[in-house]
């Protein structure tokens, strides 16, 4: 009998740990793709906040540990690797026949839930500490490492035509990146990131992180392209929303860069 059991026991596990399909060498190919795209951030102190834009965007220093992030939001591509590979459901199968849910779009329809599953798998994938970003890695890439700009764009401007990704129909990467070389951080879709939605600090901070805050309700959201401020604005939703047009991008923190 305890033959048995153990026998049974073995066969649940070894079906749980076998759980996810293999990939397929095009599929090994968009992970080693989504690899080469993290951009590396030396870390630093910086400003983060704007007085002059908002009460809850208050300046306080802040000083972060080097990091990587995505070059790129995330992609459908990406995204439906990751749903494919597990066994999940297709996000907005409904609608894929629309312009802008190409595979070189950025992904959209997700959850709070369902886009930091997706980093940590990634992060799986590729043996590397792949997350959601803080809302001040978020911001600091954004801003170039801090710099004093309204958007995340090569001038740090919006110029019509040149560099106003409102993402809803382009592929990521069209518009010029900013200075660090990150796309559609100023348009695009408006980004998930770790946090709970805080005041900020009054004093100086090193690393803040609020995804551990027990009475937090809501979920920062950066990135909304908006024609003054983009990098400062701060919007929230409850990590269950998936209708509100948001998307995300990972970061890796190790804080050498990735090989």
């Amino acid at each position: 009998m305890r033959v048995k059991l153990f026998l049974l026991l073995c066969c649940v596990l070894t079906q749980s740990c076998n759980s996810q399909k293999s990939a397929t060498p095009e599929q090994e190919q968009i992970l080693e793709d989504v690899k080469a795209n993290f951009v590396f951030v030396e870390g630093g102190t910086f400003i983060m906040g704007n007085n002059d834009y908002h009460y809850t965007t208050l300046e306080h220093q802040v000083t972060l540990d080097s990091y990587s992030i995505s070059k790129y939001e995330t992609t459908l591509k990406e995204f439906d690797l990751y749903t494919e590979l597990n066994n999940l459901e297709l996000i907005n199968h409904d609608y894929r026949n629309q312009e802008d849910m190409g595979p070189d779009y950025g992904a959209i329809g997700m959850n709070w839930y369902q886009a930091q599953s997706y980093c940590q798998w990634l992060g799986e994938q590729l043996n590397l500490p792949i997350d959601l970003p803080t809302e001040a890695q978020w911001e600091y890439a954004a801003r170039s490492r801090g710099l004093n700009v309204e958007h995340a764009t090569d001038s740090g401007k919006i110029e019509g035509g040149v560099n106003d990704n409102y993402g809803v129909d382009t592929k990521v990467g069209i518009y010029p990146p900013n200075p660090l070389g990150i796309y559609d951080m100023s348009g695009g879709r408006p980004e998930w990131t770790n946090d709970w939605l805080a005041l900020y600090s009054k004093e100086p901070v090193v690393n803040p992180r609020f995804d551990s805050i027990v009475s937090g309700t809501v979920k920062v959201i950066r990135g909304f392209h908006k024609l003054s401020n983009s990098v400062y604005i701060r919007s929230s939703r409850e990590p269950e929303q998936d209708g509100f047009g948001g998307g995300f991008r990972c970061v890796c923190n190790q804080k050498t860069e990735i090989e």
